[in-house]
């Protein structure tokens, strides 16, 4: 019996050991850090049926590459505030109707939730401003050039790896813009909306 209390008050000890351990490694993380990457941007697009060229679907997403970046600063383990900049490469095209292009600027908020010593999740709530702008096909009957700067608010999810205390790899899914109704009626659109899923490299000072 004695035997048995002794391994299971070891056993407790480098638990608790282990614990303050993995939490010492992750509170290591506090401070400035800054980050770069490319994703997929997804533009989700509904045309007006009043607009609709003939033998299109109403709504279709279209896809583009996309760039992120950003810089933070993180307070612990459970919380961080960063600013980003995200844009696409080139615009998005919809035949019949014209392109589409959308940039913006966020401030956002994290929750983090370590898990083990190297592995991490986030949500994040966003808010910013976003750069939209819209270019009719030539002929297009009912459209016209489009360009606005709108208020956004999003959420995002994402991870990151912790290679070493400096270097980590970050995966971040979130919204990026959402025209308006005076831009949208411009474009033939019922909505226009943005998101990405980006893959960067973190960098810890």
């Amino acid at each position: 019996m004695q035997r048995t209390l002794s391994a299971l008050a070891a056993a407790a000890i480098a638990f608790t050991l282990s614990t303050a351990a993995n939490a010492q490694g992750a509170g290591e993380r506090e401070g400035f850090y800054a980050y770069g990457g490319v994703g997929a941007a997804t533009t989700q697009w509904d045309a007006k049926r009043s607009a609709l060229p003939a033998g299109q679907k109403r709504s279709q997403d279209k896809g583009s590459t996309s760039f992120v970046l950003g810089g933070g600063y993180r307070f612990n383990r459970y919380f961080a505030v960063e600013g980003s900049y995200h844009d696409l490469f080139g615009e998005v095209s919809r035949r019949g109707l014209g392109d589409y292009d959308t940039r913006s600027l966020q401030l956002s908020a994290l929750g983090i939730l370590p898990i083990g010593e190297r592995f991490e999740i986030f949500g994040k709530a966003s808010v910013g401003r976003a750069r939209n702008e819209f270019t009719p096909v030539r002929g297009a009957v009912g459209l016209g050039k489009a360009s606005e700067t709108v208020n956004i608010a999003a959420l995002g999810v994402g991870a990151n790896y912790h290679f070493t205390d400096q270097f980590a790899l970050r995966l971040d899914v979130t919204g990026l813009s959402k025209a308006d109704s005076a831009f949208r009626r411009k474009a033939g659109a019922d909505d226009i909306k943005t998101g990405e899923a980006t893959l960067s490299v973190m960098y810890r000072f």
